[in-house]
């Protein structure tokens, strides 16, 4: 008999992470800059894209699948079976458009309708390089008050293009996830 060429680790945690919003905000992009720390322009994608990265979570892995959700109107058939069994969201709308931040209010809600209703969501803005110190502001604002309607578990700016404020959002929504999941263990 052979010997498996799998085997499981009790320390590594595999979960599900979606990335939603509208077409256009840069989540591709974003997760492209996550993954190799370069900008690589990305086109819009079709149907789904997937990336897994580890990430250390105290004395643990968590083994993270992002899947990369197309967000044209003529995907959203679809989503909802793409997004069950998620453990979090990334929410992403593209500041230099704010119009796509009100879009946001449907993807929660198939996000929340196909998994468990309290999954830990992250807010997170895209673009920031492309506008100016006052509507940086307004940004803030904005999706402050959002995330706290909408009780998501935070929200974050970035630049996929610049590289700033990349890494921060995934890593809480890891720890938050994780959290989730020994809590769950007891």
């Amino acid at each position: 008999m052979g010997e498996s060429k799998f085997f499981v680790d009790s320390n590594i945690l595999t979960v599900k992470v979606i990335v939603a919003g509208p077409g256009g905000v840069g989540k591709t992009t974003l997760l492209k800059r996550y993954e190799t720390n370069n900008y690589i322009p990305a086109i819009s994608t079709i149907g789904i894209n997937f990336l897994v990265r580890d990430i250390e979570v105290g004395d643990s892995i968590l083994r993270i699948a992002y899947w990369d959700y197309a967000g044209e109107d003529r995907f959203k058939i679809l989503f909802p079976g793409y997004c069950q069994g998620s453990s979090g969201a990334i929410l992403a709308f593209d500041t230099s458009r704010m119009q796509t931040l009100s879009e946001l209010p449907e993807w929660l809600k198939v996000i929340r309708t196909h998994n468990d209703p309290e999954i830990p969501i992250i807010l997170l803005g895209n673009k920031i390089d492309a506008i100016s110190e006052e509507k940086r502001d307004l940004a803030r604002e904005s999706a402050n008050i959002f995330a706290k309607e909408f009780q998501l578990s935070g929200y974050y700016f970035c630049s996929a293009k610049e590289g700033d404020g990349i890494e921060a959002p995934f890593s809480h929504l890891g720890i938050l996830i994780s959290e989730r999941n020994k809590k769950r263990r007891k």
